[in-house]
């Protein structure tokens, strides 16, 4: 395995704090909520009466010819009103993508293991400052790590994902499962970082550890929490938590080259990625979830204040411009979510000022670079058209 395809498992949302989620019909859904289609330049999507909606299609399909993408999935919403969504590519090889295909959504659940968190605090089930001792006594330096540490990436523990043992048998054998204990073990084979609360450095395996936190303080399995308390009040019934490959149709499929061959990556196992990457859905429940987020829908508003607060500014590369908290990536008034694993690329963005959603999945075609997220810039070219003063300049 080359060292660039190494690095394709490394790249993160915050990996890039530290440096600095084809041609074809666009497929839609029903018109309820009054709608306009279009076929205009060979596409065909949903939106409002709106102006940009037609360019956001252009930059999409656009895009897609440009990286050798397969398919994508994408929507952008002014508040709660929806500009446009669409599908573009195909989805699976030969067969056009369709706008309410299920796909990985990677890094926009690990805000939600922050949002029952800060749930749970409140209603005095845990403490977001106590040591995680209580709930997983035998994990290293449990006494001196707290939920809030696992919620910000301020623990020091190694991530696992960049282990090379890790790599070599995720490479080996992309649908093979991994347990809480499999990927602890890994994370713990290697020496921390730092001591625990005093410095910055992105792990999926503090949000694996915080699901298990969550798990162990309330007695039910992650999947369950996340569906009282996430899916649940926000609607979001094309939702769920998965503990293996399973996937429901329609299925925006996975593609890359990542292992030097072009394959169907639909079924590797998201338990690699546990707690952090293991969760299906839609475009436009993505996008309800990223709403929510935003504007603190299922906080109050003493615990949105704390989320949204800029408290890691100053450990290691963050800063009050430029930080993680739990979960979410802020970047000036943008929070950014940009999930990337076995061939889905994704782009959740946020903007605080105006209440922009844009959120774009996409998979790879044969030649698209496998070590870049792809929807990158997709998303970053969709916010500048739609906010030219304010872009949110994704590195």
């Amino acid at each position: 395995m080359s060292s660039s395809t190494r690095s394709r498992l490394r790249r993160s949302a915050v990996a890039a704090l530290s440096t600095v989620l084809v041609f074809g019909a666009v497929s839609c859904g029903s018109e309820d909520r009054g709608g306009q289609q279009t076929a205009e330049h060979g596409a065909d999507a949903l939106h409002a009466d709106d102006p940009d909606a037609d360019r956001i299609v252009d930059v999409v399909r656009n895009k897609l010819a440009e990286l050798d993408l397969s398919g994508a999935v994408f929507g952008v919403w002014r508040g709660d009103e929806e500009i446009v969504s669409g599908a573009v590519g195909e989805s699976p090889l030969g067969v056009p993508a369709t706008r309410d295909m299920q796909l990985r959504v990677g890094q926009p659940m690990e805000p939600m293991l922050s949002t029952v968190l800060l749930q749970l605090g409140e209603a005095g089930t845990l403490s977001l400052d106590e040591p995680i001792a209580k709930w997983v006594p035998d994990f290293p330096r449990a006494d001196k790590i707290t939920p809030r540490m696992l919620a910000n990436s301020t623990t020091g523990i190694s991530d696992y994902v960049t282990n090379p043992e890790f790599l070599k048998t995720f490479y080996a054998n992309p649908i093979k499962g991994f347990t809480s204990q499999e990927i602890f073990d890994l994370a713990n084979s290697r020496p921390p970082l730092f001591e625990p609360g005093t410095s910055f450095a992105y792990a999926h395996s503090d949000l694996c550890l915080l699901g298990v936190v969550l798990e162990q303080a309330t007695g039910k399995p992650l999947g369950d929490l996340l569906k009282e308390r996430i899916f649940q009040p926000l609607g979001m019934i094309q939702s769920s938590v998965m503990l293996t490959p399973e996937i429901s149709e329609p299925i925006l499929h996975g593609y890359t080259n990542e292992r030097g061959v072009f394959e169907d990556s639909t079924f590797w196992n998201p338990t690699a990625f546990l707690n952090s990457g293991n969760m299906n859905s839609t475009v436009a429940e993505v996008a309800r979830w990223v709403r929510a987020l935003g504007n603190g829908e299922l906080l109050s508003d003493t615990a949105f204040t704390e989320m949204m607060a800029d408290k890691t500014a100053g450990l290691g590369p963050l800063t009050a411009d430029r930080y993680f908290a739990f979960g979410t990536v802020h970047l000036g008034s943008w929070l950014l979510m940009n999930p990337a694993f076995g061939g889905y690329n994704g782009i959740a963005l946020y903007d605080t000022e105006s209440k922009t959603t844009i959120v774009v999945y996409a998979t790879l075609g044969p030649t698209a670079n496998a070590n870049a997220n792809n929807t990158v810039p997709i998303g970053n070219d969709i916010g500048a058209l739609l906010l030219p003063d304010n872009p949110p300049k994704v590195p």
